[in-house]
């Protein structure tokens, strides 16, 4: 596996918290992970996760806080220095590739392989696979996987690119193997992956316990200054993910879906 994360999102580091974490957007839909991340008992204090692609730490501190014991590692240098000085100096944070995991220790005396918002959408299909193949061999049975996806299509992305007559980007993520999405000045090659995918990328090793959408109505998170200022129809979004964003069949129409396996 040939990706390598180490500097495409160091220039993103310092600003990323102020960009997502702590935007309207980033907190509407990290309180859907989190709401069906609590439907398969992931804060048990029983668990040890260990988190990927981590960015500033804001996950592995909520997680910690929990009482749970977390490892929590990215491929960006930048982003773990962040991380370190922004977090509880009790969480582990270190520099780490996705072709290291499976061979790290700390990996295999874990029993969840956490990934949040969209950084697994770096490897494409074939390099998801073998990330996938090689953690398989080190999970034992009933250890869980929790990754957040983006998938190939998005509700709500069309409906914006519609309303602004962008017509041959309404469906850019299924009309391309890959598109190149501006993070902080940098291009990042971004794959994107559908459900049907992911449960293809599992193969018989997993067993697919939940699969929803997360941002099936909320808006991505490049729609921040708008709706800053229209903070209400962010709750009618809201509301509406409420309504229809338990429904599985919608994973592939949401900003990202959240996926939930167990080694068999």
């Amino acid at each position: 596996m040939s990706i390598n994360t180490s500097n495409i999102f160091d220039s993103a580091a310092e600003a990323y918290d102020n960009t997502f974490t702590h935007s309207v957007i980033g907190k509407a839909q990290r309180k859907r992970v989190y709401h069906w991340l609590n439907k398969v008992d992931f804060f048990n204090e029983k668990n040890k996760i260990f988190e990927i692609n981590c960015g500033t730490g804001f996950d592995a501190e909520q997680i910690h806080n929990k009482g749970l014991q977390i490892v929590a590692t990215d491929g960006s240098g930048k982003m773990i220095e962040v991380a370190k000085e922004a977090r509880s100096t009790e969480i582990d944070f270190f520099k780490l590739q996705f072709s290291e995991v499976a061979k790290d220790e700390k990996f295999k005396q874990s029993t969840i392989l956490f990934s949040n918002f969209g950084g697994l959408n770096c490897l494409s299909k074939t390099e998801l696979k073998g990330f996938t193949k090689d953690i398989a061999e080190v999970q034992t049975k009933g250890d869980l996987i929790a990754w957040v996806i983006m998938p190939d299509q998005c509700m709500m992305e069309s409906f914006y690119f519609l309303l602004k007559f962008k017509f041959k980007k309404v469906f850019r993520r299924k009309q391309n193997e890959s598109l190149k999405v501006n993070v902080d000045g940098v291009d990042v090659e971004t794959y994107y992956h559908s459900p049907y995918d992911l449960k293809e990328v599992l193969g018989d090793k997993y067993r697919v316990e939940l699969t929803k959408p997360v941002a099936l109505f909320l808006p991505p998170s490049y729609l921040e200054s708008f709706f800053k200022k229209n903070k209400f129809l962010l709750k009618v979004l809201e509301l509406l993910e409420k309504m229809f964003g338990w429904i599985s069949f919608y994973s592939n129409f949401g900003d990202h879906y959240i996926i939930i396996a167990r080694r068999l």
